[in-house]
C-alpha cells in the first residue's frame, strides 16, 4: 500500500497546498469548522441567555413616582362669593419584589405637600383668607404571602428550573452534535481510505495487466503462445483500465464528501495520511460496555433530561389546581407638619402616627377545568417520556451488545481476509509458474490475479470496517474524542 506519510500542519489557508490529511487532523478540523456544530453552540448560548432571563423574575424593582397639581375655583359660601386656589405635589421612592417562597414585598416612602387658599368676600371691602399649607410624610412596608397555590418554592421557581434544564439539554445536545460530527467524519475518512486503497489495487492491476500483455504478445510472435491467449490478455488490460478509472472517480468523490464535512470546498488532489493499521486482539466485557453506554449515551442523557422536565411540570401542574389564598400585612408611620424637614423628622418623634393593616384574599375558580386539564395533559406527557426513556435504554443495550459482537467479528474478518489473501497470492504464484512452464493457460492466471485483487480489497475493507465498528461503539458510549479512538 502506497501510503503518504507526510504529516502537515492543518489550517484553513493550507487547503490549496496540503495534499496529505491525517485522521486526527480531519477530526480536529471538523470540530472547528462543521456548520452543524456551530448551530449547536449557538443553541447553547441562547439557553444560557434564557436562564439569565428566567432568574431575573426575582430581581427587585426600584421606582420613583411624583405628581404636581394646581387649580383655582370660584363660588358662594353662605351667600358670600369666594375664590379658592390649591397646589399640591407628591414624590417618593419605592422598592418592590418577590422571592421563591411565594412572598412578595414592597417598601414605600413618600412626601406630599398640600397648599390651599380660601378667600371669602363679605362686601364693603371686607374679606377673609384661610390658608392651609402642610407637608405629610409616610413610610410603609407591606408583605404578601401565598398560603395555598404558590406556597411551594418549586412552583414559584419553575421558570428558572425549566431554563436550567434547557441549558443542560442544550449542552448535552452540543456534545451529541460533537460526537455525531466525529462519527460522521470518521466514517467519511475510513470510506475515503478504502476507496483510495481500491484505486491503488486497480492501478496495480492495470500495470500488471499491461506488462502481461507486452510479454504475452512477444510470446505470441515467437509462437510460444496461442493468439487467443493474447486476445485474453488484451481484454484483461481493457477491463483493468476501466476498473482503475471507476476506482479513481470513487476515491475523488469520497475525498469531496470528507472535505464537505470539514467545512471546506471540494477540489484538489488529496491523499489519506493515516493507515488503518494492524488490528489488535481486544477482549471486551459486553456487560461493562453496556453499563458505560447506559451512563454516558447522549441520546439517553437528553431523554432523561426531558423526562425530568416533564416530571417537574406535572408536579407543578398538580399544585396549580389549588385555590389561591393570600394574606397581606402592612405597617408604617406617618407624620405631618408645616415644613418638609419637620415632617420628615417627625417620623422618629412620639407624635408620629403609626398604622397596621391585615387583609386576605381567597380566589376559587368554579370548576377549575383549565388547571385540571393542564395537569392531566402534563401527567400524560410525563408517562410518555418515561416510556420513551425505557424504550431507548433497551435499544441502547441492544445496539451496544450488537456492536461488541460486530467489533469482535470484524477483528476475526481481518484475520480471515489476510489468510485468504495469502492463499490467493500463493495460488497466483503457482499458476504463473505453471504458465511459464507451458502447463497452464492464461485464462487460469487471469482468474488467479482477479482473486488476488478481490482478496486485497477484502483485506482493506475488513480493516476499515473494524475501525468503523470501533467508532460506532464509542459513539454509543459517548466517548469519541479527537483521536477517534
Amino acid at each position: 500500500m502506497r501510503w503518504v506519510l507526510l504529516l502537515c500542519a492543518w489550517s484553513a489557508p493550507a487547503w490549496a497546498e496540503s495534499r496529505a490529511l491525517t485522521y486526527e487532523e480531519a477530526l480536529r478540523t471538523a470540530l472547528e469548522s462543521n456548520p452543524a456544530l456551530r448551530r449547536a453552540e449557538l443553541d447553547r448560548d441562547a439557553a444560557k441567555a434564557g436562564l439569565l432571563g428566567a432568574r431575573g423574575q426575582f430581581d427587585p424593582t426600584f421606582g420613583v413616582d411624583g405628581s404636581w397639581r394646581s387649580s383655582r375655583s370660584k363660588g358662594f359660601f353662605q351667600g358670600f362669593p369666594f375664590d379658592s386656589e390649591s397646589r399640591s405635589w407628591r414624590a417618593g421612592p419605592s422598592l418592590r419584589g418577590a422571592v421563591g417562597t411565594g412572598t412578595s414585598y414592597s417598601l414605600d416612602v413618600g412626601m406630599d405637600r398640600n397648599f390651599s387658599s380660601f378667600v371669602t368676600n363679605f362686601g364693603a371691602g371686607l374679606s377673609n383668607e384661610q390658608v392651609q399649607d402642610t407637608y405629610t410624610t409616610n413610610m410603609s412596608v407591606s408583605v404578601t404571602q401565598q398560603l395555598l397555590k404558590g406556597l411551594r418554592t418549586s412552583y414559584n421557581v419553575q421558570n428558572i428550573t425549566r431554563a436550567r434544564i434547557g441549558l443542560s439539554t442544550a449542552e448535552l445536545s452540543l456534545e451529541k452534535a460533537r460526537q455525531d460530527v466525529l462519527s460522521q467524519t470518521a466514517a467519511a475518512y475510513w470510506a475515503w481510505v478504502y476507496q483510495v486503497r481500491l484505486q491503488e489495487i486497480a492501478e496495480d492491476s492495470a500495470a500488471i495487466a499491461e506488462e502481461a500483455l507486452r510479454i504475452g504478445l512477444l510470446q505470441v510472435e515467437a509462437g510460444g503462445l496461442a493468439p487467443v491467449e493474447g486476445t485474453r490478455l488484451e481484454a484483461a488490460l481493457v477491463q483493468a483500465q476501466a476498473s482503475a478509472l471507476e476506482a479513481s472517480n470513487a476515491a475523488k468523490k469520497a475525498a469531496d464528501d470528507l472535505v464537505l464535512l470539514l467545512g471546506g470546498t471540494p477540489g484538489g488532489e488529496w491523499m489519506p495520511a493515516t493507515d488503518p493499521g494492524e488490528v489488535s486482539v481486544l477482549e471486551l466485557d459486553i456487560d461493562k460496555a453496556t453499563e458505560v453506554a447506559l451512563q454516558q449515551n447522549l441520546d439517553l442523557a437528553i431523554a432523561r433530561a426531558n423526562l425530568e422536565s416533564a416530571e417537574i411540570d406535572a408536579t407543578n401542574a398538580r399544585h396549580g389546581r389549588l385555590p389561591s389564598l393570600s394574606a397581606t400585612g402592612s405597617t408604617g408611620l406617618g407624620s405631618q407638619d408645616t415644613t418638609a424637614g419637620a415632617s420628615l423628622s417627625g417620623l422618629t418623634d412620639e407624635d408620629a402616627f403609626p398604622f397596621v393593616s391585615v387583609s386576605g384574599t381567597l380566589s376559587v375558580p368554579i370548576g377549575n377545568r383549565a388547571a385540571r386539564g393542564e395537569s392531566d395533559r402534563l401527567a400524560v406527557t410525563e408517562e410518555q417520556r418515561r416510556n420513551s426513556v425505557a424504550e431507548l435504554e433497551s435499544r441502547v443495550v441492544s445496539q451496544v451488545r450488537q456492536q461488541v459482537r460486530v467489533l469482535d467479528s470484524s477483528r476475526r474478518r481481518v484475520e480471515l481476509a489476510d489468510a485468504n489473501l495469502r492463499l490467493a497470492e500463493q495460488t497466483l504464484a503457482a499458476e504463473e509458474a505453471l504458465a511459464q512452464a507451458g502447463r497452464s493457460i492464461q485464462k487460469t492466471v487471469l482468474e488467479a490475479r482477479k482473486e488476488v485483487d478481490r482478496t486485497r480489497a477484502e483485506a482493506a475493507r475488513a480493516r476499515t470496517d473494524y475501525r468503523l465498528a470501533q467508532v460506532e461503539l464509542l459513539r454509543l458510549q459517548g466517548q469519541l474524542s479527537e483521536q477517534g479512538w
